[in-house]
């Protein structure tokens, strides 16, 4: 524990394993640019949680990258791929097709629960495969209804490939599966505080640039140690199953050798704690798209939101686009990790909100 009253700020130790939110807080507070903070209490061992006291005697708590901004039940729906579709759609904002289904072990566990109530309307896994074929077609991906940072996240071509992905879910003991088809658009994360755009980045795949020497899996450990000095605390695992699968179907492995500035894909999904890699395009952005963040952001009920879009062109408001998933508390650690400018974007908005106590 942390104490603040009565000494300088630099009592409060910082510790560069904590999580972003933490560490920013931390910082922020020592350099004297929370004036409206009183005190701040960390947990020493692994700064997951702290809480921030207000010089009117108020409370703010933040749990990882969780500022403590949005409603417990509004963060919960945001978790939930599945829902979060529906609730996209019913608001008449476009998400890509696709179906849940409840993994074999967690559909034989709630059955005969759910049929004593009369619902025999359980869809598992068993019927992914017919579902694809006759109603998305090939490639998908395939998620976890409620996982976050992109894990356990694939891309399939095809039914074995699928049900491979299955097996391993079922392995996991993952509940629910959400299948959706492929869109085939630029991936941008836009994140709004109180419906004003924060920030808006393209986020591209995992990928290393050859140097004509090194394999790909000394890239891959270079590019982990060049994410570690940045301050990322991405974790870059070269025999990630996704890597192999995507090197596989190029007739690659970790032994191929790159040629000189040859930049290679390394995974099909862009998300930045998967090491993907961002272009800041918050000046190009298009007034549309901020307006189409804010509105979901209202109907969910989250002052602060990220929006995962798909956009043939975010320039343009006329662009064909796919919202893919919502976010209600979106990690700024990658982003912020980009350039001085997106770090002094993020440490705005930190101080915006945990300079200001809390109304409630």
């Amino acid at each position: 524990m942390t104490e603040h009253a009565g000494r300088e700020p630099e009592s409060i130790q910082y510790k560069e394993h904590y999580p972003y939110v933490t560490r920013s807080l931390v910082r922020l507070f020592n350099e004297g640019s929370l004036t409206n903070v009183r005190d701040v209490v960390v947990e020493p061992k692994y700064g997951y949680v702290s809480r921030i006291q207000y010089n009117n005697g108020t409370f703010r708590v933040t749990y990882g990258n969780d500022l403590g901004l949005n409603t417990g039940a509004a963060e919960d729906l945001a978790k939930d791929k599945g829902h979060t579709k529906f609730m996209l759609r019913s608001i008449g904002v476009a998400c890509p097709r696709g179906d849940e289904f409840l993994l074999p072990w967690w559909a034989d566990t709630i059955r005969p629960s759910q049929e004593n109530r009369g619902n025999s309307d359980i869809k598992t896994t068993s019927e992914a495969e017919s579902y694809v074929n006759q109603v998305l077609g090939y490639p998908v991906y395939i998620k976890p209804v409620s996982g976050s940072k992109g894990g356990d996240v694939y891309r399939v071509e095809n039914d074995q490939e699928l049900n491979e992905i299955i097996d391993i879910y079922e392995e996991k003991k993952i509940k629910l599966a959400v299948i959706e088809e492929a869109v085939l658009m630029p991936d941008y994360r836009v994140v709004v505080l109180d419906g004003e755009l924060i920030s808006a980045y393209e986020r591209r795949p995992l990928s290393v640039v050859g140097n004509g020497v090194d394999t790909t899996e000394n890239l891959i450990g270079a590019l982990q140690e060049s994410y570690q000095l940045d301050g990322r605390d991405t974790l870059l695992e070269p025999r990630d199953p996704r890597i192999i699968k995507h090197l596989g179907k190029r007739g690659l492995g970790l032994d191929y050798i790159p040629s000189v500035d040859e930049r290679l894909i390394l995974t099909s999904i862009s998300n930045l704690s998967a090491g993907g890699t961002s272009v800041d395009v918050s000046d190009t952005i298009a007034s549309r798209w901020v307006d189409v963040a804010a509105r979901i952001a209202n109907n969910f009920n989250l002052r602060l939101c990220g929006v995962d879009l798909a956009c043939a062109d975010i320039s343009s408001g006329d662009a064909d686009y796919s919202v893919l998933e919502v976010n209600s508390t979106p990690g700024l650690d990658h982003y912020a990790s980009s350039g001085e400018n997106q770090k002094r974007i993020v440490d705005d908005l930190y101080i915006r909100v945990l300079n200001v106590p809390p109304t409630n």
